[in-house]
């Protein structure tokens, strides 16, 4: 027996073994599949040196990434680097839901790598790093002999991205990381907020090799917590901020809390829950938010407290929310139960806590109070209620407050259930954040080139450092759709109809261009636009691209797209309304085809398109 032939072979069928494991639990890997093939296919067959994976917050990326390095195991890959934020807790969340996949090799933790660094060739590795220079360094010097390495990261818009691309350098960790590529590396961006990744140019990844990862069927996100009509179906909290009751207001989300942890227990859902208190990004001032949280349990728990009668009393009044035909029942559950609780310090100077219990709540009450960890890449099982106060003196990053989403996740079987409490402001400008990502997310999904990002007073679509002003173009950005066989006299009747409203003729517009011709959510963007008024929207006549004294390509002619665009500022002195905020107009070429583009007018809100 030769037994050479039995060391460490595992076959090639990790990927297949996975996917059948998550079948067998009930797991739909439909999407999962797609995402891995996508990617494997860029890798293997387009040779692509760099693409992003992009999917909703906590839509299940993790479990798409560990079917991910199965296959890439199973191609052969000697070694894949799964880089994720600098987060102790994060690393051994995710290295652990690695681990229990039973992958082989097992994944391994960059210190854990043999000290020699010809000791790793010949053998293929997993490995886990968090994204900081000291670990980066020590990494690329084990790797030093490895000739190609594949790096997934996890969170890829956190710290990668270089912001020192203007002044034509590189920041340390993008630095390190461009070194472990190499000439014959491919990296692979894993995030919810490709954004910055794009107007960065972060490694050139290629936009039209970017991979839509669709969440699970369990999954809810940003239609249900900020739908386009306002009306929500959960439990929105809503309160004036800064205001100097905000110890007031966290009691009375803790109290709301207690009674819904109640609530799903006497509707049958007999598990931990947990509440997320997301206040600051000061360490100092975590501090205060705990000390709420342990005062108010203190006094509950102990009947000879001054002050427990008066919280008993403010439970039994908010209980009736929740339990309006027997409300003394849920204040029993609560009483009798209080000391089934954890509080849990994240991120913060002071005593930190193992957030493992938080999330997965191993107590009936579970409280996470902290910082910047909260907000970005962890998972929270059974999430019920969130107090989100933290906003910003200047500018919304987008990529940043949609990462703050911790609501979204696996919430299907309570999400009408759930507690969200936030100032009014601060929910207005999160819903903005997430409208103008929407539109440039579905752009990326409906394969229509390159992204157009929006954004104005408030909002941005990520850091302005990080933004390569080389190659991204801040007033021209427009969209353009599918082409279509164009009928000339047919469309301008259309464009010129008088006597219907702006709405009205929209409507027509999207019935004359159904699907990909003129997309549903530029539409409803449109439609739902807070000053839409009759006038708001100039409908062109048509216009010829590539006419006999144009200089344009036969290709571009063909395509009726340009990488500097063609909606003109100029255009909008052509059409009927030019001060009008929304401007479509189609384009046609002399091959019988058309493309309606849109572009807004007005420095309140702008696109951004990345023209490299």
């Amino acid at each position: 027996m030769d037994w050479k032939n039995f060391v460490g072979n595992v076959g090639n069928t990790q990927y297949i073994d996975r996917i059948r494991t998550l079948n067998a639990r009930g797991i739909t890997t439909n999407d999962i599949e797609f995402t891995v093939e996508g990617a494997v296919k860029n890798i293997k067959e387009s040779n692509t040196k760099a693409f992003v994976i992009f999917g909703e917050p906590q839509s299940g990326k993790t479990e798409m990434m560990i079917a991910l390095n199965a296959r890439l195991l199973d191609e052969g890959c000697d070694v894949i680097v799964n880089l994720l934020t600098d987060s102790v807790d994060l690393l051994m969340q995710s290295l652990s839901r690695f681990r229990q996949a039973g992958l082989s090799p097992s994944p391994k933790q960059f210190s854990e790598l043999p000290v020699e660094a010809r000791k790793l060739k010949g053998k293929q590795w997993i490995i886990f790093s968090k994204k900081n220079a000291r670990d980066l360094e020590k990494l690329k010097e084990s790797l030093r002999f490895m000739k190609k390495v594949i790096i997934i990261d996890d969170e890829a818009d956190y710290a990668t991205p270089n912001s020192k691309v203007n002044i034509q350098d590189r920041t340390k960790i993008n630095s390190l990381i461009y070194g472990l590529l190499g000439e014959n590396g491919v990296y692979v961006g894993v995030t919810a907020t490709p954004a910055r990744l794009d107007l960065n140019n972060t490694f050139d990844n290629n936009t039209e090799k970017w991979i839509n990862f669709k969440p699970h069927a369990a999954y809810v996100g940003q239609d249900f917590f900020f739908p386009k009509n306002g009306q929500v179906s959960y439990r929105l909290f809503t309160f004036p901020a800064g205001e100097g009751s905000e110890r007031v207001q966290l009691r009375n989300a803790i109290f709301h809390f207690l009674c819904g942890v109640a609530e799903q227990h006497q509707r049958g859902v007999t598990e931990n829950f947990s509440m997320l208190v997301h206040t600051s990004g000061k360490m100092d001032e975590h501090s205060e938010d705990v000390k709420v949280i342990h005062e108010t349990i203190d006094v509950l728990s102990d009947p000879a407290n001054a002050n427990f009668d008066g919280h008993c009393a403010k439970l039994l009044s908010i209980s009736k929310e929740y339990n309006p035909d027997n409300p003394e029942s849920v204040v029993e559950f609560v009483l009798r139960n209080i000391n089934k609780n954890q509080v849990f310090v994240v991120n913060s100077r002071d005593k930190k806590s193992d957030i493992v219990d938080l999330l997965k709540p191993s107590s009936l009450f579970c409280f996470g109070a902290g910082g910047n960890i909260i907000s970005r890449g962890v998972t929270f099982e059974n999430l019920l209620s969130m107090y989100f106060t933290r906003s910003v003196k200047g500018k919304f990053t987008q990529d940043t407050y949609i990462q703050r989403a911790r609501m979204f996740g696996a919430r299907n079987r309570y999400k009408e259930f759930f507690q969200l409490w936030i100032p009014y402001d601060l929910i207005e400008n999160w819903s903005k954040c997430f409208a103008f990502h929407k539109l440039a997310v579905e752009a990326i999904r409906s394969g229509k080139g390159a992204p157009v990002w929006l954004s104005d007073h408030k909002t941005a679509p990520t850091s302005a450092a990080s933004i390569d002003r080389s190659s991204v173009d801040f007033e021209g950005g427009e969209m353009s759709f599918a082409p279509f066989d164009f009928d000339i006299e047919r469309f301008n009747r259309l464009m010129a109809k008088q006597g219907i409203s702006d709405e009205e003729k929209l409507i027509e517009l999207r019935e004359a261009l159904p699907g990909d011709l003129f997309p549903s959510y530029v539409f409803e963007y449109i439609s739902s636009d807070a000053s839409l008024d009759d006038g708001s929207v100039c409908f062109h006549n048509a216009g010829e691209f590539g006419g006999a004294k144009s200089n344009y390509t036969d290709e571009e002619i063909e395509n009726i797209r340009r990488s500097k665009g063609i909606f003109s500022t100029n255009e909008f002195a052509r059409g009927p309304v030019p001060g009008a905020r929304h401007h479509l107009k189609m384009f046609y070429n002399k091959h019988g085809k058309a493309r309606l583009f849109y572009k807004i007018n007005g420095k309140s809100v702008k696109f951004m398109q990345n023209r490299r």
